[in-house]
């Protein structure tokens, strides 16, 4: 997600969806009553023609309904001003894909909603990608916009057409860099991706490895059809790399929802249920307020206890109810918090 421009005074808030997962949040985000203005398609009849036409438009809508739906967001309501042939107050729909510019307006933007569009603008996830074949190899660390060319390594392999054995055996200084990488920038994953078979025998190696265990763990094979920078931005539009992103994202709630469940089962520092919560905010008890979105969106009395709670100095963390740590926090009522101390 990019955040174009945030003008909180005026409600108004300019985005650019980067993928599909910034469509769905967004569709969850833009609720009825808000105002979305976004380019959009109209069908209409030039003169007498009976044909119509494609018309581009950029319009204002009063929305009545968002959803995410055949891989696109769409926004529906009515017109807030007339464009063109199009008058003020007909309904219209808004079909955003990634790569498109929105604007949305609310009455007031809450605290959590901006935490989690500010959130959805960094980079997700801390890797280490390695591209590479039989005798070079890149690393790159994975930014906020992009990755940063880290090293570039370079083996010698015998040049006779009949011999392409790597000598000296460069997949172990790929791993030697490896592991110094690993300890020094501790990466979630590292995506490892070569043409032909090349990250097979890395792999092969790394098997031969018994101080490797734990780097094997953390990479993802992936394939490039070249090593180059090229082969850089190759890999990060991969679908692995999509996977690699989506669970690390679900483990960091996961480990959330995980340790207020510890807190629960030890009946420490932690409520749960809506009406436990809602007395640890009122008490400025709630040091971490976690609730699933389907919450946040199915029951709008939740939006009052979300403000009440970051005006008492809580972080309220929105978990996705599609994934594991949503559905075992959803068994708890939908809500839970971490306590600053215990209240009876």
């Amino acid at each position: 997600m990019k955040l174009i421009r945030k003008d909180l005074k005026n409600g108004r808030v300019v985005v650019q969806p980067q993928g599909l997962d910034d469509l769905w949040l967004l569709s969850r985000m833009i609720t009825k009553g808000d105002a979305v203005t976004g380019r959009t398609t109209r069908k209409v009849r030039l003169g007498s023609s009976e044909e119509a036409v494609k018309k581009t438009y950029i319009l204002s809508i009063l929305v009545e309904e968002a959803e995410f739906k055949d891989q696109a967001l769409r926004v529906s309501g009515t017109t807030t001003e007339p464009k063109d042939d199009v008058p003020k107050g007909a309904h219209h729909a808004i079909a955003a894909e990634p790569g498109d510019v929105l604007t949305i307006v609310k009455e007031k933007w809450q605290k959590y909603q901006i935490n989690r569009l500010e959130s959805a603008t960094e980079t997700q996830l801390n890797a280490l990608i390695i591209v590479f074949d039989r005798e070079t190899a890149l690393f790159a660390s994975l930014k906020r916009e992009g990755y940063e060319l880290i090293a570039e390594l370079k083996g010698k392999v015998r040049k006779k057409d009949y011999d392409t054995a790597v000598t000296g055996n460069f997949y172990k200084e790929i791993i030697v860099a490896a592991r110094e990488y690993d300890e020094r920038r501790h990466p979630d994953r590292i995506i490892a991706a070569s043409p032909a078979f090349w990250k097979d025998e890395l792999m092969h190696e790394l098997a031969n490895d018994a101080k490797a265990k734990a780097l094997r763990e953390k990479i993802v094979l992936a394939t490039c059809s070249s090593v180059s920078q090229n082969a850089i931005d190759e890999v990060l539009k991969r679908p692995e790399m999509e996977t690699v992103l989506a669970t690390a994202n679900a483990a960091r709630e996961l480990k959330l929802v995980d340790e207020l469940m510890i807190e629960i089962s030890r009946e420490g520092k932690a409520a749960y249920g809506k009406k436990e919560v809602e007395n640890a905010v009122e008490a400025a008890a709630a040091e971490k307020l976690l609730i699933t979105d389907a919450m946040v969106y199915n029951n709008k009395s939740s939006e009052a206890l979300l403000k009440k709670a970051e005006e008492k100095g809580a972080k309220v963390v929105v978990i996705n109810s599609e994934n594991t740590a949503g559905q075992k926090l959803d068994a708890l009522g939908g809500i839970g918090a971490m306590l600053r101390y215990r209240i009876s």
